[in-house]
């Protein structure tokens, strides 16, 4: 990992001002993408050329790894540039006291570093960090929100029909700051209006997006448009739902990546593209939406390949190679501190994560994780090189594997366990993750059974009798 002295620092903010402003910075995150079914990972059924354009103009990073298989604490991981099993922050928030669900308060996100930095703010789209006005967005460093507060959210929105919970946790209500917005259209396309609108903010002052669409998540909602541009071939109508809303996506970074072109700012800005976790291609989950992972095996809330590591894009044109792959493990958590080297910011203590920049444009040559480390329930796994060490769960059988060991540079797709020749490797990597783990802490709130079946929580935190969200 990349520590930052004053001495670099002071080189890196003059080199930066001689080549001019400092870059915007966009974090765009799908929900529940499959890895297989973009075009750039194989994916045949339907084109996405906006997304292969995306990977294209940058670094196409083939072992990127989000920090948890689920939505909530994925995303907490990110903001904070730390894994969130430090902060108690392990499962999605569905019960407990408002106070304390949510990303703890105590924690300081991208936002507001960059927002400290000078940059103006926004988050578009699925926050999921909490629900109080202590836990809103414009609390966490965010100058401008415009989307939805909850885990998950309508795509059809009508301006004329009352919210159908008439709570503030509602999933058909979108928020322009803290006030509810009437609204006419469909989501995806109504998260890229605004991201326009913000781009489209005072050039003389940098700015950081974060573009947290809802899609490809469930509910299967789609725009007319759509519709007719999946194949007849695919008769499947959960596939069919989830491929329009894919083409959707695809439009949606169109639109945004014209919008930079032709503005003028492409070459200025830092774009990083993943999602939130695997694609949830179980029948039966609640999220289901076909997301197809192949040759991953498992999806979204094991700690299989399928549920972590996600399609995950860097861009910088003119910084950052064109047309590149990295194939290096990375993590999400390494967008905070990139985000701070671009900014020529120091490394504030306490981030996890690693500048990719020295090494996705060649300067380093070494990885930029000797490890990376996963906590998530009973489940838990470690990767270092090729090796991966991994407990996961079978949500069918209702039971851990127990420790199985995998050589991914020969089997991505997780099948021929290791362990019995290998016991050395299991034994050395299992008391690493058990030293990383001896520095978090118990979750602040209780998960579901998929993601918690001990339904394991800190005392501190009991949960209140709110219905779940």
């Amino acid at each position: 990992m990349k520590v930052i002295t004053p001495a670099l620092l002071l080189l890196g903010m003059l080199g930066a001002s001689i080549a001019g402003a400092r870059p915007a910075v966009l974090v765009i995150v799908a929900r529940d993408l499959g890895y297989a079914d973009i075009g750039v990972h194989g994916g045949r059924e339907v084109r996405t050329p906006n997304i292969d354009a995306l990977a294209g103009a940058g670094v196409r990073c083939t072992s990127g790894y989000v920090t948890a298989p689920y939505c909530s604490p994925s995303r907490a991981g990110f903001l904070t540039g730390r894994y969130q099993t430090r902060f108690g922050h392990e499962f999605n928030p569905h019960v407990g006291d408002e106070a304390v669900l949510g990303l703890p308060l105590g924690e300081r996100t991208i936002a507001d570093r960059l927002k400290a930095a000078g940059y103006g703010t926004a988050l578009i789209g699925k926050w999921h960090q909490g629900f109080d006005a202590a836990h809103h967005p414009q609390s966490r460093g965010f100058d401008e929100f415009f989307g939805f507060l909850v885990g998950g959210h309508n795509y059809l929105l009508h301006a004329k029909a009352a919210p159908k919970f008439g709570s503030a946790h509602s999933h058909d209500l979108i928020y322009r700051g803290r006030e509810v917005q009437k609204l006419e259209g469909h989501a995806t396309d109504l998260f890229t209006d605004e991201a326009i609108r913000f781009m489209r903010r005072d050039a003389a002052k940098p700015w950081f997006l974060y573009l947290a669409y809802n899609a490809v998540h469930t509910p299967l909602e789609i725009a007319e448009r759509w519709r007719d541009r999946v194949p007849a071939a695919v008769t499947d109508p959960a596939r069919r739902g989830y491929l329009a809303l894919l083409l959707g996506l695809d439009e949606a970074i169109g639109r945004v990546t014209a919008h930079l072109r032709a503005s003028g700012q492409e070459k200025d800005t830092l774009v990083f593209f993943l999602s939130d976790n695997g694609g949830s291609g179980r029948k039966g989950f609640f999220a289901y939406n076909t997301g197809v992972n192949t040759p991953l095996r498992g999806d979204k809330g094991q700690m299989l390949e399928g549920g972590i590591r996600v399609p995950f894009f860097v861009s910088w044109p003119g910084r950052l190679p064109a047309g590149a792959t990295f194939d290096h493990p990375i993590s999400a958590l390494d967008i905070l501190p990139t985000a701070l080297a671009a900014a020529g910011q120091l490394r504030p203590q306490g981030l996890e994560g690693a500048d990719l920049l020295p090494h996705l444009n060649g300067s380093r040559k070494e990885a930029p994780h000797a490890a990376i480390f996963w906590r998530f329930g009973p489940q838990r796994a470690v990767r270092r090189g090729n090796w991966k060490l991994v407990d996961w769960r079978d949500f069918e059988a209702k039971t851990n594997s127990g420790w199985q060991l995998f050589d991914l540079s020969r089997d991505i797709g997780e099948t021929d366990d290791l362990a019995a020749k290998h016991p050395d490797v299991v034994a050395a990597m299992a008391a690493e993750w058990a030293q990383w783990n001896a520095n978090n802490r118990a979750p602040l709130w209780s998960g579901t059974p998929n993601e918690d079946p001990a339904g394991q929580r800190a005392s501190a935190s009991p949960p209140a009798k709110t219905k779940k969200r």
